[in-house]
């Protein structure tokens, strides 16, 4: 494995073929993740909407938090 490494950093344009492909890797995973970033945005904006619009706001589910922030005060 050193004898590889050795290898790449000695030889320039191996160095530049190598960081060139590291760097469209990341360019790609960044791409993918942003797309779904944008789509978790998306549905969770949706599920709000829904949630305001039908009115079905469930107030029981945050009173435990309201408790505890009572308490910590």
């Amino acid at each position: 494995m050193g004898d590889f490494i050795n290898l790449i950093l000695s030889n320039k344009y191996l160095m530049i073929l190598v960081l060139s492909l590291i760097g469209v890797i990341i360019f790609f995973v960044i791409k993918k993740m942003t797309k779904l970033i944008i789509y978790g945005f998306i549905i969770l904006a949706a599920i709000l909407a829904y949630i305001l619009y039908s009115g079905k706001l469930n107030n029981t589910a945050l009173e435990p938090v309201q408790n505890a922030l009572k308490k910590i005060k």
